[in-house]
């Protein structure tokens, strides 16, 4: 059995400082994941000795790092984000019926010496949506963008609370991922799928639009093309056909200067789209950056916005409660949580 060490990619980690420990297990979550400091700030205002580790991985050892943790009675479980949320599930022992059901996992705990697969997600965003328009969902006509692993999550719960009279409308760039989900939900709600990128009209009448893409989001992205970077887009214009960069220094600024032609693009049609609409509310779930080119556009137009971070902050909350009752650690309790992540700045 490897050591830890030899299949992560940050090195410098140390595991021995608390008595347990918990981990967000990604491409990349050591650049900036939010989870650590609310779940290290859970720990800490508890008075537990845990701490949560970020473990950056790549494809080919995602495997081999499951298996390391589930060797280590100490790991208590943690967090999983892109691109693994889907990846991970076969190397799990188990899944809760919500995460099965999706079909992905962004959250995991150890439950008598399993590793189970749960998706927080979903609840975490309608609970920071339904806050914030201090409403209900019931008959609302909701535009959602993005079907992947935390997309299925999210439409899942919005299509459980918005009623026969509502309907959701799901646009995603892959169109097989669109449909199977639309097909799992109906029932629920109205369901239609519809192609993207979106057209003006296709915002007629929607009350809510909701990015789960990962368009726009902060970090670096790369292929077997090279880098690139999807901060500078909204999901409401076209990402198709992208420049590729070296992975140098100043990478995000030569991308910059490569693909001003085509973030221009995407500007103009994702803007002239939103000034069209009838003021509809614009939640990303993304959290980093926490203005995304969408919420920047969308309060230019007027429209009420949200941000990925109160949802990030719940989705942890219920994590943080699962894996710490499974432990035997503390007994249920998430307002005690949620008191101590929410002063995280």
């Amino acid at each position: 059995m490897s050591s830890i060490f030899e299949v992560i990619e940050n090195k410098g980690l140390d595991l021995e400082q608390t008595d347990y420990y918990a981990a967000i297990l990604g491409e990349s979550p050591s650049k900036g994941a939010k989870s650590p400091s609310l779940w290290n700030a859970a720990f800490k205002g508890l008075n537990l000795s845990g701490f949560m580790h970020p473990m950056d991985i790549l494809p080919e050892k995602l495997e081999e790092v499951v298996k390391c943790l589930r060797q280590d009675n100490r790991f208590i479980g943690g967090a999983v984000t892109m691109p693994y949320k889907i990846d991970i599930i076969p190397y799990l022992d188990d899944l809760e019926s919500e995460a099965e059901t999706i079909g992905a996992v962004n959250c995991i705990y150890r439950d008598k010496g399993k590793l189970i697969g749960s998706n927080t997600d979903g609840a975490g965003a309608l609970w920071s949506l339904e806050k914030e328009i201090d409403g209900s969902l019931s008959g609302k006509t909701v535009l959602q963008i993005g079907t992947g692993g935390a997309g299925f999550a999210v439409a899942s719960y919005l299509a459980s609370v918005m009623g026969v009279e509502g309907c959701l409308i799901l646009a995603n760039r892959s169109n097989e991922s669109r449909d199977e989900i639309a097909g799992k939900l109906q029932g629920k709600c109205r369901v239609k799928s519809i192609d993207w990128p979106i057209s003006s009209n296709q915002l007629d009448n929607v009350d809510i639009i909701v990015n789960c893409s990962s368009i726009g989001f902060e970090t670096l992205k790369e292929d077997d093309e090279g880098t690139f970077s999807l901060k500078y887009y909204s999901p409401l214009g076209p990402v198709n056909n992208l420049p590729r960069v070296e992975k140098v220094k100043d990478a995000e600024k030569q991308y910059l200067r490569a693909a001003i032609d085509s973030i221009n693009k995407n500007f103009g049609r994702s803007l002239r789209i939103l000034a069209a609409a009838d003021n509809p509310f614009v939640f990303d779930i993304i959290y980093q950056p926490t203005q995304t080119v969408l919420l920047f556009q969308a309060k230019l137009v007027g429209c009420k916005t949200l941000n990925g971070v109160p949802m990030n902050l719940e989705q942890a909350v219920i994590a943080f409660d699962k894996a710490t009752v499974a432990a035997g650690l503390r007994s249920p309790n998430s307002n005690e949580i949620r008191d101590f992540m929410s002063k995280v700045r």
